[in-house]
């Protein structure tokens, strides 16, 4: 295996392996990985160089435990604020597809909470839609899994299909404009990307859908320090430190 990885040309990631905390790679070919947990097969561009790989559905599934918890316990009606506690956990990593499943699962879980009707179980719907949505696609396929989970929620909210008509239109429109409010030049951040994704999905419900929700509180980030990639000041959530205040 190391012969083939060598032939590729990778980009040095500094969000390290779940395993032996080594920086991971990000490949420009796909690789063929094992899961270190499960031992499940899977073709990707993530990977350690040391041959560990976390398969997606190992990497989210505590975070998707705690997701659950919050969600069945804090009757907020921000999205916002509801993500900032399920973030807040230590089980809930930096970066991940997990956040792809928070987001349309905590807009699914607001509107509910602040009293509109929902579908018949939409909130594990929301869920086990967005957790199909792997890993790095906002490099690799040009979207990203937490815009996709806007249009997620929308979809579940208005009951699109493939053929509704205007209800499709409204879930895609949702994921474009959530698209739009995330081009800011900086690496990814799975953080950012879920606060944009969620203040985008509270504009979006209250002009094209008349559903109000909380937009919640000015949001400092917690995590920079985590986030080796972080653009710092040029992020709109970025809050100096201490250390950085004394500098």
């Amino acid at each position: 295996m190391a012969s083939d990885l060598s032939k590729q040309a990778v980009l040095a990631s500094k969000d390290n392996c779940g395993v032996c905390g080594t920086p991971l790679v990000y490949g420009t070919e796909p690789v063929t990985m094992h899961c270190t947990y499960c031992g499940r097969t899977s073709s990707t561009n993530i990977y350690c160089p040391e041959g560990h790989y976390i398969c997606d559905s190992c990497h989210e599934r505590e975070a998707l435990e705690v997701l659950r918890k919050v969600l069945d316990s804090l009757p907020s009606t921000s999205p916002i604020e509801i993500l900032e506690c399920v973030m807040s956990y230590p089980s809930v990593p930096m970066h991940g597809p997990e956040h792809h499943a928070m987001v349309p699962a905590i807009i699914v879980a607001a509107v509910r909470n602040a009293g509109y009707s929902v579908p018949q179980d939409a909130v594990e719907k929301a869920l086990t839609r967005g957790a199909k949505v792997p890993g790095g696609w906002c490099g690799f396929y040009g979207v990203c899994g937490a815009a996709i989970g806007v249009g997620t929620a929308v979809s579940i909210l208005s009951g699109a299909t493939p053929v509704t008509g205007e209800p499709r239109s409204l879930a895609m429109a949702a994921t474009a404009f959530t698209l739009s409010r995330m081009l800011d030049g900086h690496p990814r951040c799975c953080k950012r990307a879920s606060r944009k994704a969620l203040q985008a999905a509270v504009e979006f419900l209250r002009d094209r859908m008349d559903i109000n929700l909380d937009p919640g509180q000015p949001i400092k980030c917690r995590y920079s320090e985590r986030n080796q990639e972080c653009p710092g000041e040029a992020c709109y959530y970025y809050a100096p430190t201490a250390q950085d205040t004394d500098e």
